[in-house]
Formats: C-alpha cells, sequence, structure tokens
C-alpha cells in the first residue's frame, strides 16, 4: 500500500508520494497508481527506488514483520538534538505504542458520546505548530467553560484535563462526532 492510501501515514509525507502517483498515471505504471497491489521484494525495492528518484531520496530500508513488507524511503537527515526533541513531545499509549500527546477531559470516552470541544479543528496526522497541542473537552465542560468566561480554575477543576495519545484522541472524536 502506498504512503497516499494509508490512513495512519503522516499527512505531509503521504501527500509527498502522490508525485510518485501523479508519475506512474502519466507513464501508465498501475503499481504506482493502484493503493493496494500484490509484488514480491523485487517489487518492493523497484517502486522505492522509483520513489527515490522522484522524490529525492537520501537512502532507503525495509521492514519485515508478520509476513508484511515495508519499505521506507528517506529525504531528510536530522540531528541528534531534534530527535530528542520530537522523542520528549511523545507519550507511551499501552493500545498504540509511542504517540503525541493530547489533552481531553475527564468525561471524553468512546463509550458515551458527550459531545466534542475543540481548542481549534484537528485531523489526523495533521502537522501542529510548536506551541500548539490536540486539546478537547465534551459539551458539559463547554457549558462550564462558558459559565465562568472562560477556563479558570473552577472550569479546569470541572474538566479534570487528562494526557492521552493521539490516535485515543481521534479515535475519541470520531465516535463523539459520529451520529
Amino acid at each position: 500500500m502506498w504512503a497516499w492510501a494509508n490512513e495512519h501515514s503522516v499527512e505531509p509525507r503521504k501527500f509527498k508520494t502522490l508525485k510518485v502517483k501523479d508519475f506512474g498515471a502519466k507513464k501508465k505504471y498501475e503499481n504506482l497508481t493502484n493503493a493496494h497491489f500484490d509484488g514480491d521484494k523485487y517489487t518492493g525495492w523497484e517502486l522505492t527506488s522509483i520513489a527515490f528518484d522522484i522524490l529525492g531520496g537520501i537512502g532507503t530500508y525495509r521492514v519485515i514483520s508478520d509476513h508484511l513488507e515495508i519499505y521506507f524511503l528517506l529525504t531528510d537527515q536530522i540531528s541528534k538534538e531534534e530527535v530528542e526533541k520530537i522523542e520528549s513531545e511523545l507519550i507511551e499509549c499501552g493500545i498504540h505504542g509511542k504517540l503525541r500527546k493530547a489533552f481531553i477531559c475527564q468525561h471524553l470516552n468512546n463509550q458515551t458520546k458527550t459531545g466534542f470541544e475543540e481548542a481549534f479543528e484537528t485531523y489526523r496526522g495533521m502537522e501542529l505548530d510548536e506551541e500548539d497541542d490536540l486539546q478537547a473537552w465534551c459539551s458539559d465542560c463547554e457549558k462550564e467553560r462558558l459559565k465562568t468566561d472562560g477556563w479558570n480554575d473552577e472550569s479546569m477543576e470541572f474538566a479534570n484535563i487528562k494526557l492521552v495519545c493521539e490516535n485515543c484522541y481521534f479515535d475519541i472524536k470520531e465516535f463523539n462526532i459520529n451520529e
């Protein structure tokens, strides 16, 4: 599966691979335009090398697990300090692994619909500005926030904000906004 078809790919990286898809459309090469296709290790390396050329790669690697081969194209090099900064902004989720932090009120969950209010409109995989976090609260917390004229000690105590990973955040969001 190409990154552009994978809902779990990070958006900016995902959309870069659309250049490969466009190239495949121009050259009528279906393995570059079909989201899913059968292949072997030679097909994987062939498509990775095409993407390497189109996207300006600096390296590649392959991961094999449970009869699945995943090919990665490296396009940027980052310093150890940048890696440490990225790592410091992640949390370990018992369900989803190591992901970005998100903050939700104590009432939000994926068993009971409670409404879903956000600090700003979000979507899976979006890049955040350095000062932004994924933040959401339920309808009752929104009423409390408006009653107290914004977030203050009283409304924060009512919300009792908790930390979750971004996948839990979006799972809860989808549950609460879908009817």
